[in-house]
């Protein structure tokens, strides 16, 4: 009785599978009589890359060619730097702009416009997050980026970069320092990276704007953590969730 039964399910499956080749066989001889030859070779491309794309899943397109950014390291009137602007500007510029070029296989570079030190209004204790991304205060992640815009709004046009690396000038561990190592703000920590992550528009005191990528990473954040937010940076968002995860 058993064996009777699979036996049935056999045959109902072979059945089921024929059918569908069937179905498939049909679909592939209308399409031939309906395109021509000259057709097919027209579509093929646009087929095989429909199929690339739904193997890989959306793709940005905005993370190819040269992106703009605006690095600005900053400083905190009650905390030292623990390293120099040189040893800084060499993570944060030279490797990085190499290890995103490599990376991408040419496909992407980054044109950079390093400014510091710039002094921040408050002390550390008015911009410290925590260390877990889900207990970030998006204020104090308003307020870094903000006070730092306006801080250098008299000789930036910001319209001119497409993405903003900000870089605390404190040697942070987690929970210490400045709280957390590096995180990508926009899109990001301002809206939680949780539910609907988008690009919020930040603005300085003077009424500049800037609605592009942003992230936060300080003294001590290893080349590593640079490139990962950066990368959230250069991937953006589609339908609600940042395409770099």
């Amino acid at each position: 009785m058993k064996g009777a039964i699979l036996m049935r399910e056999m045959v109902l499956r072979l059945r089921h599978s024929f059918w569908a080749a069937l179905f498939l066989v049909t679909l592939a001889c209308q399409g031939s009589q309906v395109q021509g030859p000259q057709d097919q070779r027209v579509s093929q491309p646009a087929i095989e890359k429909e199929q690339q794309e739904n193997f890989l899943g959306p793709q940005s397109k905005q993370a190819k060619g040269e992106q703009r950014v605006l690095m600005v390291a900053v400083r905190f009137p009650d905390v030292k730097p623990r390293f120099s602007l040189d040893h800084i500007k060499k993570r944060a510029v030279t490797r990085l702009s190499h290890y995103v070029k490599t990376q991408s296989y040419g496909q992407a570079w980054i044109k950079t416009h390093f400014i510091g030190w710039v002094s921040l209004p408050d002390p550390i204790s008015q911009y410290r997050v925590s260390p877990d991304n889900f207990k970030v205060d998006r204020g104090r992640v308003r307020k870094l980026i903000e006070d730092t815009m306006t801080a250098v709004e008299k000789k930036v046009d910001f319209s001119q970069y497409d993405h903003m690396l900000i870089i605390p000038g404190a040697f942070t561990l987690p929970g210490k320092g400045y709280g957390m190592g590096c995180y990508c703000a926009n899109p990001g920590m301002l809206t939680g990276v949780r539910g609907f992550p988008r690009y919020l528009t930040l603005r300085s005191k003077g009424g500049q704007e800037f609605s592009h990528g942003i992230l936060v990473g300080v003294e001590n954040a290893h080349l590593g953590m640079f490139a990962h937010d950066l990368f959230h940076a250069f991937g953006g968002v589609h339908a609600g969730k940042r395409l770099v995860p």
